[in-house]
């Protein structure tokens, strides 16, 4: 049992552990805007947490908590964010706490050394590329995951490319620790800056995501989501990775039709309710009537093979790289001593971009309009968007995969016709030959394409039917 608080720069807080009740929040004059409809502010039964508080106004709140019997301990943030979330006092109390359904689960080595150990966190803006993406590979190997090199570069790329990846194949490929991984890798407070919603099959429509308006209490009733994207929203500099797990246990054009539709408009806006002036929330927050989708909000949906889910619609995956998970090497036990984190800013990614040179582009195109000229006649014709993108992606990946800029050129190329152009590729014995002309003309040029369409092939021919994700 323990009133406990804690003071991390701007932030203030306060949490309590056994049968100890949490300060009644009352007790704190208005006049410290600690609890006020323009704070940032979150509260449970165990922990209450202010977020930018001016320094005079915590010094007060110090001394209030004094009074009422709470005491100063110093804990690392990203404990006591846990502890709010699990609400498991072994967090905080130097045990090993017990996972929750549904959250992401870490090898334990891993994740005991994790927890037991300061993580150092530096700035981006001196590092190349190179020495980033070294960065995330080792990290990611520290915490015991060996993917392989060419599936995390990719990742890495498709999100600097366009915000929205998709990541497909078997359950317990560690499709979602990963995007929690990357996150970890690159951001100042994972806490604040990553966030994972599981997807339920009853979501039919977006309120789950966004939330409403009740008009029975004149409230607007917020969502874990919606906080999150106005908390990226308010900080551009920042990078914001959303995780949407098992993202086609419902369908997703039920939920994520907005968010598609804004993505692709010009001026990005989500309308949340019609009132000018805002709603409050039940505790005193202010929703405003539309929010526009920030550029530094990273979607990533996790999708498994399986038949108690939807497929994708053909709108969805012209919009996304679809990453596909091979058997990930689950038996090397080599953990990597790794303790370093990387503060990476939306302005230090955006300069990592790329342009082709006018070879290189020539080369993409003349491949794509060839590859277009065989899947169109089947109903798979390369969309405008699949064009630009592939082409922004390419640019991307210059000295990332190969020192040598033609092997990287193959490369990147291979990727993308096997992340945007075969994803769309699916049927039963009327597409036996254009899997057969696609083989014939990757053979030699296009390796990692080829060996996809020889296993859709090999799907084919066992079942009558075949998809990029049977």
């Amino acid at each position: 049992m323990g009133r406990y608080y804690s003071r991390r720069g701007n932030n203030l807080y306060i949490f309590v552990t056994g049968d100890d009740e949490m300060i009644d929040l009352k007790t704190f004059p208005p006049e410290l805007n600690l609890f006020g409809a323009g704070s940032d502010w979150r509260v449970n039964d165990r922990v209450a947490i202010i977020r930018g508080a001016g320094e005079e106004n915590l010094d007060k709140a110090e001394i209030i908590l004094e009074l009422n019997g709470f005491t100063k301990r110093d804990l690392e943030e990203e404990l006591l964010e846990r502890y709010f979330i699990r609400r498991d006092e072994t967090i905080i109390e130097g045990g090993i706490p017990s996972i929750a359904v549904g959250e992401v689960i870490m090898p334990m080595e891993a994740q005991t050394r994790a927890e037991a150990r300061a993580v150092e966190v530096v700035e981006a803006e001196k590092l190349e590329e190179g020495e980033l993406i070294e960065h995330i590979l080792r990290y990611v190997r520290s915490r015991g995951y060996n993917y392989p090199e060419r599936l995390v570069k990719s990742y890495y790329i498709s999100l600097k490319t366009k915000p929205f990846v998709i990541l497909t194949g078997y359950s317990g490929m560690g499709k979602t620790a990963l995007t929690r991984l990357f996150a970890e890798a690159v951001s100042e407070n994972v806490e604040e800056q990553y966030l994972r919603i599981a997807v339920q099959p009853n979501w039919l429509d977006d309120r789950h995501l966004l939330g409403f308006y009740n008009p029975l209490t004149g409230r607007y009733v917020s969502t874990p989501f919606l906080d999150f994207l106005l908390r990226a929203v308010e900080n551009p500099d920042k990078p914001y990775f959303l995780c949407l797990d098992e993202m086609n246990l419902s369908r997703v054009e039920y939920y994520f039709s907005r968010f598609i539709s804004a993505m692709e408009s010009l001026d990005r806006v989500v309308h949340l309710h019609g009132f000018s002036g805002g709603v409050e929330t039940e505790d005193g927050r202010i929703v405003p009537p539309r929010v526009k989708m920030p550029h530094n909000l990273y979607i990533s949906g996790t999708i498994n093979i399986d038949e108690a889910s939807y497929s994708l619609t053909p709108k969805l995956i012209d919009r996304a790289n679809v990453i596909e998970f091979p058997n990930v090497d689950i038996w090397r036990e080599e953990v990597e001593n790794y303790d370093k984190r990387i503060k990476l800013s939306i302005s230090t990614l955006k300069g990592f971009r790329s342009e082709l040179s006018p070879q290189g582009r020539r080369w993409v195109l003349d491949t794509l309009r060839e590859i277009n000229d065989m899947t169109a006649r089947y109903g798979f014709p390369i969309s405008q968007r699949v064009r630009r993108e592939a082409l922004s992606y390419i640019a991307n990946s210059r000295g990332i995969y190969s020192e040598d800029p033609e092997e990287n050129l193959r490369v990147a190329m291979d990727l993308q016709v096997k992340q945007r152009v075969l994803t769309k590729i699916s049927g039963a014995e009327p597409i036996r030959p254009l899997l057969k002309d696609l083989i014939e003309y990757f053979e030699g040029r296009l390796p990692i394409s080829a060996e996809k369409v020889e296993r859709m092939l090999v799907t084919l021919d066992e079942y009558g039917f075949t998809s990029f994700y049977a």
